[in-house]
């Protein structure tokens, strides 16, 4: 597949963040996953990729700096579908122009994704996913359609899908800057090398609403507060007379509460938590995290938010400072006042539809986000009909925090459990 004219794309507004921020450690990049019934044909895949990433043309680019931003340019470069790395995050190295900013891996029955943060969020990447498993299915000869309620590797691009809905569907207004103290983090000793290791838990999508419903809130509730519960417990096992508030990032998409077909950025972050006293029980975390993402997720809070970012953009100090200037005061400022306040990152991409004809062909979906030095396990969440996937990823060797929020969800809830992962960190 080759493009013969150069093409450009902005980089949106929370998109900009990524290029800067991009270490060996913080890769930026990640990874959704469909589980087939059967295995999967790589020839075929490479010609299902290259019809996708036609359709979606800012994923078929390279980044490159430009004299106050990066940028995106179309890549040159003849795409190729991978087999899929047994590491998952191992991929920093965004502005290697030989490479795309999405690969497209395989392994047995399973089709993955990896894409750098900087050309979409996790709903877009979901439909570059979808639109690529539709893709083969209709290649291998089997009855599929798009049935109207995703797109087809044949549709037109459409402007709407490449705007900057940041810019665009966010009206003028107040701005809030979100308050940035000094989180708890879970401590351990890095990985030699700079892959995750990853966790699966593998539930029944039914049984956790059922649950979350019992206990009157919701399933991004539920799971927010055992994490809460764990990290309470951990702080006071490591330093009972130091404790720090415990926040959780729970991004939001966007496009519920405005009018956006955008496949670029168009996420925000709400923040979930306090300094906790070590004596809370489960029922006081609930009652806390429900008032807060309740209050967090009205638009009338969010889009405060949204323009204090675009305010910052804007400012005429970095907007005419040159990039190589504007990436130590932005990398400065993000390590200082970003990731320090959080404690851990939760993405629940909430629950997958497919079209009926597809159906018969797939298991499950999954959805992976990088653990950071400072946020060193993060977790992504993924339904699709009756099953409900969390995935875990780790860079350090102390696995007791996932491991209470497994025991809890199996002796606390009653919930059945089935765990798998990525094996290669006991191997070596």
């Amino acid at each position: 597949m080759k493009n013969r004219t150069t093409q450009w794309f902005k980089i949106d507004n929370a998109g900009k963040l990524f290029p800067i921020i991009t270490e060996t450690r913080r890769s930026s990049y990640f990874r959704m996953s469909v589980m087939l019934n059967e295995l999967v044909d790589p020839v075929i895949l490479q010609i299902a990729a290259e019809k996708t990433l036609i359709r979606f043309p800012h994923f078929n680019t390279k980044l490159q700096r430009g004299l106050f931003w990066n940028y995106l340019e179309n890549q040159s470069r003849p795409f190729k579908v991978l087999p899929e790395p047994n590491m998952f995050g191992s991929n920093s190295r965004p502005f290697d122009s030989s490479k795309h900013l999405i690969e497209v891996y395989f392994h047995r029955q399973r089709i993955s994704i990896e894409v750098f943060h900087a050309i979409s969020d996790g709903r877009g990447g979901m439909e570059f996913l979808k639109t690529l498993t539709l893709s083969y299915l209709k290649e291998k000869g089997y009855p599929v359609d798009a049935e109207g309620m995703m797109f087809d590797a044949d549709d037109q691009v459409t402007h709407a899908e490449l705007e900057d809905s940041f810019a665009t569907q966010v009206t003028k207004g107040k701005s809030i800057w979100l308050a940035t103290n000094k989180a708890y983090h879970l401590k351990g000793t890095y990985f030699d090398h700079n892959g995750h290791y990853l966790t699966h838990l593998h539930l029944t999508t039914s049984e956790c609403v059922a649950m979350a419903r019992q206990f009157q809130t919701t399933v991004t509730g539920l799971f927010a507060s055992i994490l809460i519960l764990g990290l309470i417990k951990k702080q006071e096992s490591e330093n009972p007379k130091k404790r720090k508030p415990i926040i959780l990032s729970i991004p939001v998409d966007m496009r519920k509460y405005l009018p956006s077909k955008t496949m670029k950025n168009f996420v925000m972050t709400i923040n979930i938590g306090k300094l906790f006293s070590p004596e809370s029980t489960f029922q006081d975390i609930l009652q806390e995290v429900n008032l807060q993402l309740k209050a967090g997720q009205k638009i009338e809070v969010l889009a405060p938010q949204i323009r204090a970012n675009m305010q910052a953009e804007r400012m005429l100090l970095l907007r005419f400072v040159p990039l190589f200037i504007k990436r130590w005061i932005v990398k400065s400022v993000f390590n200082r006042v970003g990731e320090p306040a959080l404690s851990l990152t939760m993405s629940n991409l909430g629950k997958i539809d497919m079209p009926a004809t597809t159906q018969t062909y797939l298991k499950h979906f999954e959805f992976m986000i990088c653990s950071t030095p400072i946020m060193p396990i993060n977790l992504g969440i993924a339904s699709y009909k009756d099953e409900l996937v969390i995935s875990f990823s780790r860079i350090i060797d102390d696995r007791t925090f996932i491991g209470f929020f497994v025991q809890y969800l199996v002796d606390q809830l009653k919930l059945k459990v089935k765990v798998s992962g990525n094996r290669w960190e006991e191997v070596d």
